[in-house]
């Protein structure tokens, strides 16, 4: 089943999801760093506190992803591409996360197949 969301429905989605996620960058070396962080929407941009890792790799890397996993067995992730940069907050340095794209996704089963007939999965791009 495809779940269409827009862009602006994350701060939505997120009441589902929460706001613990995880931030995917990568080093400069290409490998990656996955660290998990809490959200907040601030208007139309995603921010939250940088660990020391993610902030140096969206120095040099900035479009990154952010993943909320499912909230219930075999229901969907939220996969948020964003453009990423540091900037200094309240409590101290934050990463700035503007939503580019994203989908809700989860693997394709016999009971649920692929509503994409080019698709593995069962995947619902953000905003389509």
């Amino acid at each position: 089943m495809s779940i269409p969301v827009e862009p602006a429905d994350i701060g939505k989605q997120m009441e589902q999801f929460g706001t613990a996620a995880y931030v995917l960058t990568v080093r400069d070396d290409a490998t990656p760093h996955i660290a998990h962080l809490d959200m907040r929407l601030d208007g139309d941009v995603l921010r939250c506190g940088a660990s020391r890792s993610a902030a140096a790799n969206v120095a040099s890397q900035p479009n990154i992803s952010v993943l909320w996993p499912p909230h219930e067995p075999r229901g969907y992730s939220m996969i948020v591409d964003v453009e990423a940069r540091t900037v200094e907050g309240a409590d101290g340095l934050e990463l700035e996360l503007r939503p580019t794209s994203g989908v809700l996704h989860r693997p394709a089963t016999p009971a649920t197949p692929a509503a994409n007939p080019n698709c593995g999965s069962d995947c619902a791009p953000l905003g389509a």
